[in-house]
């Protein structure tokens, strides 16, 4: 079992279901995460195209460790697509995860939604101006956002976020740039898990991303004020996620 002062701001390479289960149990404020979609992106250290009944086994496992390890006023933020597939077989993972982490013992608080603000309208008919087969297109993706076993926090703490971000991120539509990093295949914003940190911990907290990719979730930890653990398969993605999130550290001592 690891020290948590041992692990905090460092980002552990490792299978995350492995490394979860030796983070102490009720040691984390948060976890934010958006873990691989099982759409096919061509990741270097995992297939991300498994039997859908597959890949909920693989989520149960990690929702329980994450489960385990967040304090009893501990929050979740977990992104992933509201409705993904084609005509043929369509999939709600967000839906089937929130029902998978109550059958945990989570409690749902909400769901908040985000766009890329930047996107054009797209097209995908089907079947043109005819009840054939029309497709409906789902362009969100959904935060989802539960906790462990008291939504209140037990103690009071400094707060950062400003009333305009407040605001925007209580009405639960979120309108964000998309994230460009090079050699990583699916970041995302550092906004979205920036939003999610400061309206639900305090300076100081610790946050956990079991899918740190390139560091996204760390660098947003890092400008809030707050300590971040990562955990990541790949180590190239953990070299990548490191330099961002040491990045990101140079520019506060620079200004500081």
């Amino acid at each position: 079992m690891y020290n948590i002062e041992d692990i905090k701001n460092t980002v552990v390479e490792g299978d995350c279901v492995e490394v979860l289960r030796k983070i102490p149990d009720n040691s984390i404020d948060l976890v934010v995460t958006s873990p691989p979609y099982n759409c096919g992106i061509k990741y270097d250290r995992h297939y991300d195209k498994m039997v859908w009944e597959d890949y909920y086994d693989w989520c149960t496992l990690w929702l329980g460790e994450i489960y385990r390890v967040l304090k009893d006023d501990g929050r979740f933020c977990l992104n992933h697509y509201l409705s993904l597939g084609d005509s043929l077989a369509r999939h709600t993972p967000l839906m089937t995860l929130n029902t998978l982490a109550l059958n945990l013992g989570f409690k749902h608080q909400g769901i908040a939604i985000w766009t890329d603000i930047t996107l054009t309208k797209r097209t995908a008919w089907g079947s043109w101006l005819s009840a054939s087969s029309p497709y409906i297109n789902s362009p969100y993706e959904g935060i989802l956002i539960l906790y462990k076993n008291d939504w209140k926090k037990y103690s009071k703490g400094e707060s950062t976020i400003n009333k305009e971000d407040f605001m925007m991120a209580c009405s639960g539509v979120w309108k964000i740039h998309p994230a460009n990093i090079p050699d990583f295949p699916a970041p995302f914003p550092v906004r979205l898990p920036k939003l999610c940190i400061e309206l639900l911990t305090y300076v100081g907290d610790i946050i956990l991303d079991p899918f740190m990719g390139s560091g996204t979730t760390g660098v947003a930890a890092v400008k809030s004020k707050r300590n971040y653990i990562g955990i990541e398969l790949s180590p190239d993605y953990c070299k990548l996620a490191r330099d961002n999130i040491k990045a990101e550290l140079d520019i506060n001592f620079l200004f500081s």
